[in-house]
C-alpha cells in the first residue's frame, strides 16, 4: 500500500535576474509502507528540490502528491501544510541549524515543541517534566550513537556528529516519512556502517517510510528496495538498484595523473600544537595535542580519520582562524615571508590572504548573488596593510584586536556566533568594522573560467545561494576560494556534497591547480579512494593525534 504518491510535479524557479530554471518536470513516483526507496541523480538534478516540496517547505507549481491520504496541491491551505509536515522529517544535506546549547538540549527542545509548538522553552530543571523529556532525548540520541556528546555544546561537534544531531533531531518528530538528503557525506566508513544498520533499525522497530537522496552507489545498495534516477528535473530510470547504480557511474571520467612533487621546501610548520576545548563546567571536552606537521610547496596532503578526532580543529588552526593553546604555526610565502599565525597583528593577517578554507560547514549568504559573495571574499583577501591601519586608526582598535575580528569573518557561520555568543559580542560591531574594508572589481572572464572547469552553468553569477542546489553550492564555494589565487587551500571534506561523477571532476581540476599554480592543497575527507588519487601523502589522526603517515598505494591497500 503506498503512503506517498507523486503525480506530474513540476517546480519553476524564478531567478533574481528575470529568468527560469525548470527544476522538475513532470515527476511521478509511489513510495510504498515500510520502503525504502533511494534516488540518484548528478548535481543540481532536481533531487533536493524534491525532498523539499515533500516536506512542505518548498511551493510547486503543477501536480499532485498524496501524504497519508492527505492531498496536497499547489493552492493547498495551510492546514494542508501542517499536515504534510506533520507525517514528515526531512534530513538536509549540510544543513547545522542548532541552538546554541548542548546536544542533548537540542534534542529536548525538539521533542518539547511537539507539546508547545515552541522550540525556545524548555521545562524549569528542577521538575519532573523536565527530567522525563530529558530521559526521552536521550533515547533519540542513542538511536544515532551520541550519548557520550551529549553533554558538549553542539556548535563544538564534528560535522559527522553535527549530521547524527539532525537526525536526532528529525526522528523526535516521530514521522511516517523520513526524506534523508544525503545524510552520510561527513561520515567517516566506520560511522557509516553505524547509520546503515540505524536506518535499518528505524523501518523494521518504528515502520517508517524512508525517501533516501545519495550520490553514493553503495549506500543505495546497502539500504534501497528500489532506486529512481533523476536527470535535468525528470525521472529517467526506475527499478533495480545494482542495474541503475552501475549504468549511473559508466559516466566517470578518467582519473587525470597526479603532479609530481618537484622539491620539499616547507610552506607549512606546525610545531608542537595543542588545542583545548572545554565545557562550561570547565571540564575537557576534546583536545588536539603535540602535532607536528611539515606541508611542502607544491604538495597535495590528504587527512583521514574517524568523526571528531579533531581533523576539523587542526584545518582551522592551520587556516590561522583558531589559536591554539601552545605551539607554533609558521607559513612561508613564495616571496620569501614568514609570519607565526599564532601571534596576532597586520604581519599575521597579511600572510593570512595567501590561505583559502572551504569549510566543512561552510555558508553562502542566502539572499546575495554568486558575485557579490565572491566580492565580499575577495575585499578581504586583497586588503593591503595600509587599508588596515587605516581601519584600526579610525575606530580606534589596536591591530591585535583588528586582526582577531578579519580572523572571525573567516569562521563559520555557527562557530562565528558560538565564539560571539561566549564573548558577548554582537554581530553588528563587527559588521560596521567589515564596512570600512574597501571594495573590490572582479575579473569576470578568470572567474568564469573557473566556473567553467567547475562545471558551473553560465548563469551563475546573477544567481542567488538559495537558487543553487546543493552541488552547486559547494562548487561555487571552491570558486570563491580559488578566485583569490591561494599559496595553500585548505579543503575540509569538499567532496560530501558530490555525485562521484562530479567529484572525479572536481578532483582532477585540483590536480590542473595544482600543476599550473603550484598551489599547496590540504583535503579532508573519509573518501580514501579519492584521496588515493589526488594526493601525494596521507596522514592518519585519531584520538587529536597524528598516528601514521601513508603513501596512496599504502592507502588503497588498508
Amino acid at each position: 500500500m503506498s503512503i506517498l504518491e507523486v503525480h506530474n510535479l513540476k517546480k519553476i524557479y524564478h531567478l533574481a535576474d528575470g529568468g527560469m530554471t525548470l527544476a522538475l518536470d513532470g515527476v511521478s513516483f509511489e513510495l510504498e509502507e515500510k520502503e525504502i526507496l533511494g534516488i540518484i541523480g548528478k548535481s543540481g538534478s532536481g533531487k533536493t528540490t524534491l525532498m523539499m516540496i515533500l516536506r512542505g517547505v518548498l511551493p510547486f507549481d503543477e501536480g499532485r502528491i498524496v501524504i497519508g491520504g492527505v492531498e496536497y496541491t499547489p493552492d493547498a491551505d495551510m492546514e494542508t501544510i501542517r499536515a504534510v509536515k506533520d507525517m514528515t522529517a526531512i534530513h538536509l544535506q549540510r544543513s547545522f541549524a542548532f541552538w546554541s546549547d548542548t546536544t542533548i538540549e537540542n534534542v529536548m527542545r525538539r521533542v518539547y515543541a511537539l507539546k508547545t509548538h515552541d522550540e525556545t522553552i524548555l521545562p524549569p530543571e528542577d521538575t519532573m517534566e523536565y527530567e522525563e523529556l530529558r530521559e526521552k532525548a536521550m533515547k533519540y540520541l542513542e538511536m544515532v550513537g551520541l550519548t557520550h556528546k551529549a553533554e558538549q555544546a553542539a556548535h563544538t561537534l564534528s560535522g559527522g556528529e553535527k549530521q547524527r544531531l539532525l537526525l536526532a533531531r528529525q526522528l523526535a518528530i516521530e514521522p511516517k516519512i523520513l526524506l534523508l538528503d544525503e545524510p552520510l557525506t561527513m561520515a567517516s566508513p566506520e560511522k557509516k556502517r553505524e547509520a546503515i544498520e540505524t536506518i535499518k533499525r528505524l523501518r523494521e522497530k518504528y515502520g517508517i517510510s524512508i525517501l533516501l537522496v545519495s550520490h553514493m552507489p553503495k549506500l543505495h545498495e546497502s539500504l534501497a528496495d528500489r532506486l529512481l534516477w533523476i536527470d535535468s528535473g525528470r525521472i529517467i530510470k526506475e527499478g533495480d538498484v545494482k542495474e541503475i547504480t552501475s549504468e549511473f557511474m559508466s559516466g566517470l571520467e578518467p582519473v587525470a595523473p597526479l603532479p609530481p612533487l618537484k622539491e620539499r621546501k616547507p610552506i607549512f610548520k606546525l610545531n608542537n600544537v595543542t588545542k583545548r576545548y572545554y565545557h562550561y563546567t570547565l571540564s575537557k571536552i576534546f583536545e588536539i595535542s603535540n602535532i607536528d606537521l611539515t606541508i611542502y610547496k607544491g604538495e597535495i596532503l590528504g587527512i583521514i580519520g574517524p568523526s571528531g578526532v579533531g581533523k576539523t580543529v587542526l584545518m582551522r588552526v592551520l587556516a590561522g582562524i583558531e589559536l591554539p593553546n601552545e605551539g607554533s604555526v609558521l607559513f612561508y610565502t613564495k616571496d620569501g615571508g614568514v609570519a607565526d599565525l599564532t601571534k596576532l597583528g597586520f604581519a599575521s593577517a597579511m600572510i593570512r590572504q595567501k590561505i583559502g578554507i572551504l569549510h566543512q560547514e561552510f555558508g553562502l549568504t542566502h539572499h546575495a548573488t554568486v558575485e557579490e559573495i565572491i566580492k565580499g571574499r575577495r575585499k578581504f583577501k586583497e586588503m593591503t596593510e595600509e587599508d588596515m591601519r587605516r581601519i584600526a586608526e579610525k575606530l580606534d582598535i589596536r591591530e591585535s584586536l583588528l586582526d582577531f575580528v578579519l580572523r572571525l569573518a573567516d569562521m563559520p557561520a555557527a562557530s562565528r556566533k558560538g565564539m560571539l555568543d561566549e564573548l558577548e559580542i554582537d554581530e553588528e560591531e563587527l559588521l560596521d568594522i567589515y564596512a570600512e574594508i574597501p571594495q573590490v572589481q572582479l575579473d569576470k572572464k578568470e572567474v568564469m573560467e573557473t566556473f567553467r572547469l567547475l562545471g558551473l552553468p553560465k548563469d551563475i553569477l546573477k544567481r542567488r545561494s538559495y537558487e543553487l542546489s546543493g552541488g552547486e553550492k559547494i562548487r561555487v564555494a571552491l570558486a570563491v576560494e580559488l578566485a583569490s589565487k591561494p599559496e595553500l587551500l585548505i579543503l575540509d571534506e569538499p567532496f560530501g556534497d558530490l555525485d562521484p561523477l562530479t567529484s572525479r571532476k572536481v578532483s582532477n581540476l585540483l590536480k590542473e591547480i595544482n600543476a599550473k599554480l603550484g598551489t599547496s592543497l590540504c583535503v579532508v575527507s573519509h573518501d580514501r579512494e579519492l584521496l588515493a588519487d589526488t594526493t601525494h601523502r596521507i596522514i592518519l589522526i585519531k584520538d587529536g593525534v597524528i598516528k601514521r603517515e601513508f603513501s596512496p598505494e599504502e592507502l588503497v591497500n588498508l
